[in-house]
């Protein structure tokens, strides 16, 4: 990652959003053949004190129940 902006970027999001997975934002940006790279620079290049536009990032947190077989000794 070159671009200085999308490194400050993948650090406040991480920081943020308690990610611990350090590779998600890398994949975040090869998903799509890197399509998000192209919105999120886009948006660093047109966004401007008069224009400013939220960029809204989130976090997904999903609880998996596992279902354990238990066996009972008698």
């Amino acid at each position: 990652m070159e671009d200085f902006r999308l490194v400050w970027m993948r650090d406040r999001i991480y920081d943020t959003l308690d990610v611990n997975q350090k590779d998600a934002f890398d994949e975040l940006l090869r998903r799509d053949d890197g399509s998000a790279v192209g919105m999120i620079s886009k948006y660093f290049d047109e966004t401007t004190e008069d224009t400013q536009r939220p960029l809204i990032f989130y976090k997904l947190v999903l609880e998996q129940e596992e279902e354990v077989e238990v066996e009972c000794g008698k």
